[in-house]
């Protein structure tokens, strides 16, 4: 069905109405004039015709429309549209284009207001100075230097401690190296109150999925090292000794010629035996720290940060395990230890008496 010409303005003109019959005609009208937009030859009716059929879609229908003007070529691609559905489509690209350069727009705003800030001659202490200032105390703080420095130290007198990363496949995450690597970095929290730590080397990377396709991370490596070798291919066995709770075999003292093995699992809901596995196959000593004496009812896994901070303590007070399993989380110490403590604090105090 044809409307005559003469009839376009008035379909154009037609005003919104609120009643549902005089908007289901306009609607019905409107779908005859864009269905017959090609034999209208003035452009500027055309753009009417749209006009009104973008504000019914949008009033009765939510459909988003551009609230600017549109720019020419889209002009010409409405016309050639067909179907409703392509119109439609064009108009929420357009909303979407207008609200991105309103974004961009109050980006660039912000951004300007900023340099006017920083670069202002008044201000006591600008924005870029302080900025500045807080990268060079990260970067040249004297802490974190003596941390490197100790640890640099202890690579080259060989004292190592060794995460096992090859348990991914005990981890039902891509993001297993990350996620090691994160807590390995709360091993260095307590660094400082030791004057002879453990440099940290994460091996047996080759087998995982998310370092076989992308290069291990050498920001890391001044804090530890990860490398896609094998510990047995680094340290000779007989001085590698694999910390697991599942050992029978209980640690007495800390062997300061031993390399200390830690597996990297780290989901507590694993209760294989993997690591205590892993070293009896690949026929290597293994131990398990004493918590039997010590621990309560819970589970007897620790953490990496945990492990390395005792035995750095057993290290630097000679087999002390009343403080080293201070870094033991009380839920996992029994009050035995506490007993024990004191026991010897008296001692100590009859002793100088």
């Amino acid at each position: 069905m044809l409307i005559r010409p003469r009839r376009w303005q008035q379909i154009a003109n037609t005003k919104t109405k609120r009643s549902t019959v005089i908007s289901v005609l306009r609607w019905t009208l409107l779908r005859h004039a864009t269905q017959s937009i090609n034999q209208i030859d003035d452009e500027d009716t055309k753009k009417h015709v749209l006009h009104e059929e973008m504000s019914w879609l949008n009033q009765y229908w939510g459909q988003p429309i551009p609230k600017s003007d549109i720019r020419p070529k889209y002009w010409q691609r409405l016309f050639l549209a067909k179907s409703l559905q392509t119109r439609r489509d064009y108009y929420e690209y357009l909303s979407d284009e207008e609200a991105r350069k309103e974004r961009h727009q109050l980006v660039m705003e912000k951004r300007k207001e900023y340099i006017d800030t920083v670069s202002d001659p008044t201000r006591e202490e600008s924005l870029h100075r302080t900025t500045i200032h807080a990268l060079l105390a990260t970067k040249y703080n004297p802490k974190r230097w003596l941390d490197l420095y100790a640890l640099a130290r202890a690579a080259r007198l060989g004292d190592f401690f060794v995460v096992d990363g090859g348990f991914e496949y005990a981890h039902a995450r891509h993001s297993y190296f990350s996620a090691l690597v994160h807590r390995v970095f709360r091993c260095f929290k307590h660094i400082h109150r030791f004057h002879s730590p453990a440099y940290i080397i994460i091996s047996d990377l080759s087998d995982n999925f998310q370092t076989s396709r992308h290069p291990l991370p050498h920001e890391h490596s001044t804090y530890f090292h990860s490398t896609r070798d094998q510990y047995i291919d680094l340290f000779d066995k007989d001085r590698l000794v694999y910390l697991t709770p599942d050992s029978p075999n209980e640690m007495t003292h800390f062997d300061h010629d031993a390399v200390y093995i830690v597996g990297g699992i780290y989901d507590d809901e694993n209760k294989e035996p993997l690591t205590y596995q892993k070293a009896v196959r690949q026929n290597i000593r293994h131990a398990k720290l004493p918590l039997d004496k010590f621990h309560s009812s819970s589970s007897k896994a620790l953490a990496f940060h945990e492990v390395y901070n005792i035995l750095l303590t057993l290290k630097h007070t000679n087999n002390n395990w009343i403080k080293a399993f201070r870094y033991v989380p009380k839920r996992k110490i029994a009050t035995r230890v506490e007993e024990e403590a004191e026991n010897k604090e008296n001692d100590d105090e009859e002793d100088i008496e």
